[in-house]
This record gives C-alpha cells, sequence and structure tokens, in this order.
C-alpha cells in the first residue's frame, strides 16, 4: 500500500530529542500504513542509529537514512528523494507534533486546492528564558517554518527542494517559500498544530548565531522582489534596522523582566550585549557577503 504521506526527519546528534519526540510521530490518530516516517541523520554520532534500529522492530513504516554532515536542507532533500507519498510533511527532531498532526494535514489537502500547508507552533512561553530557544508562530510567517509544514510531492520536487548553497542552516525554509509561491497557493493552518518546546542552548551559541544574517544577502540577491515584499527594502536593514535595534530592543525589555531571577537578567543583559558587539564586528564579514553574492547573481544575469 502505498502512502498518503511522507514525513521527513532531519537530526544531528539528537538523539535525546528524538527519543521525546518521534513516539508522537509514530503515535498518529490515523494508520500506519497511511504515513512513512523518515528520519534522516546528519552525520550524527551519538547513538542514533541503534535508536532507530530498535523502533523499526515495532514500526514498520519507520525509515532511516545516513549521510555524511551536509547540513539540514541537504538532509531534508535526501529524505525527500525517498519519499513515496503524493505529501511530504516536514518536522524537525525537536519538536512534538499533535496526535492528529497528519489526519489534519490530510484533511486539508482533501478541503482545499493548495500546494503546500504552513502549520501552527506553540510553545511553551513559561519556561523560555535567554539561553533557550523556541519557535512560536501562532498566525503564520512568510518563510514557512519547516518545523511544521506540508507540501504536494511534485510541488516540492518542480522547483528542486532547498537550496543547499546557503551558508547556514537559516533562510533556506524563506528562499524556499518564496519559490513555492510562484507555482501555487499554500495556507496557514492552526488545526496543523506542532509543539516546539524551549531548548537549551550554550551561551557562545547563542551569541554567535549573529554570524547566520550573512545569508541575508544570498537571500536577497536569488529574489531582490520577493525579498523586498516579504522582508526588507535590503539585506543591510534587516541586520542593522530589524535585528540590531528592533529585535535587540525587545531582547532587551524581556530580558529585564527577569529582575526577580538575577542570574537570568544578567545572563540576558550579557547575551544582548555580546551580540550588539558581535554585530558591529562582523561588518566586514557581511561586506564581503554582500559583494559575493552580488557578484554572483549579477554574473549568472548576463
Amino acid at each position: 500500500m502505498i502512502p498518503g504521506i511522507s514525513v521527513v526527519i532531519p537530526t544531528f546528534n539528537r538523539k535525546h530529542l528524538l527519543e521525546e519526540g518521534l513516539p508522537a510521530i509514530l503515535s498518529q490518530t490515523i494508520l500506519s500504513a497511511l504515513y512513512e516516517v523518515i528520519v534522516v541523520s546528519d552525520g550524527s554520532t551519538d547513538g542514533t542509529a541503534g535508536y532507530i534500529t530498535l523502533l523499526q522492530k515495532t514500526h514498520s513504516n519507520l525509515k532511516f537514512i545516513q549521510q555524511e554532515n551536509s547540513g539540514p536542507a541537504a538532509a531534508r532533500n535526501r529524505g525527500a528523494s525517498e519519499a513515496k507519498a503524493e505529501i511530504l510533511a516536514f518536522t524537525d527532531d525537536d519538536c512534538i507534533p499533535a496526535s492528529n498532526w497528519l489526519e489534519s494535514i490530510l484533511k486539508v489537502f482533501s478541503e482545499k486546492k493548495i500546494i503546500g500547508i504552513q502549520g501552527r507552533t506553540s510553545t511553551y512561553r513559561k519556561l523560555r528564558t535567554p539561553l533557550t530557544q523556541q519557535i512560536d508562530n501562532e498566525n503564520g510567517h512568510p518563510a514557512i517554518p519547516t518545523c511544521n509544514a506540508a507540501f504536494l510531492t511534485a510541488a516540492f520536487r518542480q522547483i528542486g527542494g532547498f537550496d543547499i548553497t546557503f551558508p547556514f542552516a537559516h533562510n533556506e525554509d524563506a528562499d524556499f517559500a518564496w519559490r513555492l509561491e510562484k507555482i501555487g497557493e499554500t495556507s496557514f493552518e492552526k488545526s496543523v498544530h506542532v509543539i516546539h518546546p524551549p531548548r537549551k542552548d550554550s551561551f557562545l551559541k547563542i551569541i554567535n548565531r549573529s554570524k547566520m544574517l550573512e545569508s541575508e544577502f544570498l537571500l536577497f540577491y536569488k529574489d531582490p522582489q520577493a525579498y523586498k515584499t516579504h522582508r526588507n527594502s535590503s539585506p543591510w536593514k534587516t541586520i542593522y534596522f530589524e535585528v540590531f535595534f528592533l529585535h535587540q530592543i525587545r531582547h532587551l525589555k524581556s530580558h529585564v523582566g527577569y529582575f526577580f531571577k538575577p542570574h537570568l537578567m544578567v545572563t540576558g543583559l550579557l547575551i544582548d550585549l555580546c551580540v550588539w558587539v558581535n554585530l558591529i564586528l562582523f561588518f566586514p564579514r557581511f561586506i564581503r557577503a554582500d559583494k559575493k553574492y552580488r557578484t554572483q547573481f549579477e554574473g549568472s544575469s548576463l
């Protein structure tokens, strides 16, 4: 029997998180014969393979692919290339889909003439701290976060999947979404629900995340009009007005809110300060990225 949905989950050395979320995907409200789950290990060395092999003994619809570390975009593409169903659903290894996640996806596609779905992603807001990362998408986002999305497999393959040339795991989802909208309609569906609990990161990882903004320049030069429509007039405005000023001011206010938890307040304020410093230090790096991608795409248009 050909499954109706292929679920693709990229993972890299996060077996402990898979152990939390994968059981929720393997116990959906639809019959297991109606869907397959494809876990793509992006070079994991933490026992992920052994864990999946153990689960496969009791879940015949669970597949496992191992590849060299190439990034989540490449892992998603690899999983999609092996998919057998007409619908592709994506989530991440740190997410917990609702029990009716796949049932809701099937229902939406049966009722609407669309090629893609962006689902609702919520978090446990009271558990957030300056050192956690979470996704809270209650009303839709132009980038279509890949932690909760589904597409017609034919449409995914028509536009070539995710662009693996992005230098960081950042903005490949926005690029995909903007290319997808050129061939058909997508919709935001609150009924398609995934929980992304706050996940603790290290101080250094959080403050160094600013370097990922280099991807703004590739995203812009690939499609300047789409970037201006969905994001800003230029990457420089995104980085040094939206992020450096607006986002950081919001973070500052939020971190001051931990006044009665001094260790969290101090940690948050230190993060804010370090991010500001990094954005200044990364300025030459961003200039190089701007020049690189401008030259690349000006040359390709000749």
